[in-house]
């Protein structure tokens, strides 16, 4: 119970009434007009969810009123036409899905999300339209046959959910999703098919002896709730979620069972 009051404390819905009035009319002078004002208090902080012409704003205050960050959704007529352009850079013909301006501090930039011939494309651009990131779906025609053929290889009932290409600069990665044997598995490649991280889901028979001696050592009482295990950079970390009660815990483990971190 001490737990969920000490959340409770730091993040609670509140009436606007008890807003301190400089930060009620610090909104209230940009946002005159706003709909469907909801507060929360926050780490101190003051964040108010509303719409205005029918598009949702994030707003977030400090106990001056003074803007922390701001996320709002954009018409299509609202984006900037650098924005376009470098969207259509890439895709020539896109339908809107969702168009949104991030600002925190002096850092601004823009996410746009669309479908064209109904794969999911989303972009992440600075505020001259710079492309930071790009995603996009990927049909299983589209994945590297060597990537394909490496999983395939080792695991031969396995099932494709879904596939992602992401650029980020003059970094490429691949990322496949699926099943094995009804466990879930996703692996992450860079575009010349080298393997760069391998998630896997556990069954609790498969979690080594020393990890499990931790956990009842450590944290008698728990349940795992869920395990994966993870290779990543010639590294192996078992990442386990524990419940007991209303508490829930994650524990990252190494192999011979020493605790790496939690959270």
């Amino acid at each position: 119970m001490l737990a969920i009051t000490a959340v409770s404390a730091f993040a609670q819905d509140i009436d606007q009434k008890n807003v301190p009035a400089v930060v009620v009319n610090a909104f209230q002078l940009k946002y005159a007009n706003a709909d469907d004002v909801d507060w929360e208090l926050r780490d101190g902080n003051y964040r108010v969810e509303f719409e205005l012409n029918d598009k949702d704003h994030d707003l977030w205050l400090d106990h001056k009123g003074a803007v922390l960050k701001h996320r709002q959704e954009l018409w299509e007529s609202e984006i900037p036409l650098g924005m376009i352009e470098t969207v259509r850079s890439k895709c020539k013909y896109f339908d809107l899905d969702d168009a949104v301006r991030n600002e925190e501090g002096s850092d601004i930039h823009y996410y746009i999300n669309f479908e064209m011939n109904n794969k999911d494309c989303e972009f992440w651009m600075d505020e001259k339209g710079k492309l930071l990131r790009f995603k996009q779906e990927l049909r299983e025609s589209e994945i590297p046959a060597s990537i394909l053929t490496s999983i395939q290889n080792q695991y031969d009932s396995f099932d494709l959910d879904d596939a992602e290409k992401t650029e980020e600069g003059s970094k490429v990665t691949i990322y496949v999703d699926g099943e094995v044997n009804d466990k879930d598995h996703s692996f992450w490649y860079d575009d010349k098919g080298k393997l760069l991280k391998h998630n896997q889901d556990l069954r609790n028979s498969e979690i080594p002896l020393p990890v499990m001696t931790a956990i009842s050592s450590l944290y008698a009482g728990y349940e795992i709730r869920d395990a994966d295990k993870i290779e990543e950079g010639g590294k192996i970390i078992f990442d386990m979620e524990l419940k007991k009660s209303r508490e829930r815990v994650n524990v990252k483990f190494s192999p011979s069972g020493k605790v790496l971190e939690t959270s």
